[in-house]
């Protein structure tokens, strides 16, 4: 009995999410030095690094769901829980497959792009983190939770722009079919990553307004 309540008294979910936060911005900044210092050798260093991280926010995601089976009273609703909780897996995923794709579409040579997405990628990172760290007593942080928000939305247009001019000028210049598709490829898989920033500051939005 003594230890189920430990645990009960140890467990927090604000503080998982916190955690997982912390391997996306890790994950991201690895991205970053990956794209600065481009080489094979780093690149493929890098990918494991990620993995782990990876691996590390995929146990997380267990961990909580195993737990929240057994909790009798969840701070906030089961459903919303496990929605966040998929949603910042979401984004180390996204993180992982651009370095995994810059890998098997053997990637050779960077378009200047690829340079503002990543570093637009950190920028989410860092205002996800943050997000997360005032959503743990969000009840007294809401209006500072919805500026989070519109920081990470204002983000993700950029992620837009940055989006559409990448292809424009990728279907303008390039004339080699395979660098096309390769490229059209990577600049996806970069907007669906900063998109998924967005995803979890609109689930932790919604759960604001509905408890509230």
């Amino acid at each position: 009995m003594f230890k189920k309540n430990k645990e009960k008294n140890t467990y927090n979910y604000f503080d998982e999410f916190i955690k997982t936060s912390e391997y996306i911005l890790e994950s991201a900044k690895t991205l970053k030095e990956t794209i600065k210092e481009y080489n094979k050798e780093v690149l493929e260093k890098n990918i494991l690094s990620v993995h782990k991280l990876e691996n590390e926010a995929d146990n997380s995601l267990h961990t909580m769901r195993n737990y929240l089976i057994k909790d009798f009273l969840p701070p906030i609703d089961r459903e919303d829980i496990i929605f966040i909780g998929h949603n910042l897996d979401d984004i180390e995923d996204e993180i992982d497959e651009v370095l995994i794709n810059l890998n098997i579409l053997n990637i050779e040579s960077l378009r200047e792009e690829i340079f503002e997405f990543v570093d637009l990628l950190l920028e989410c990172a860092e205002k996800v983190k943050e997000t997360l760290n005032v959503f743990k007593n969000f009840n007294k942080n809401i209006n500072l939770i919805k500026e989070k928000v519109v920081e990470i939305n204002k983000l993700e247009d950029r992620g837009d722009r940055i989006f559409e001019q990448a292809m424009k000028r990728l279907y303008q210049e390039e004339i080699n079919s395979i660098e096309i598709i390769k490229w059209t490829t990577m600049f996806n898989c970069l907007e669906n990553t900063i998109d998924s920033c967005e995803n979890i500051a609109n689930s932790i939005e919604d759960v604001i307004m509905k408890n509230s």
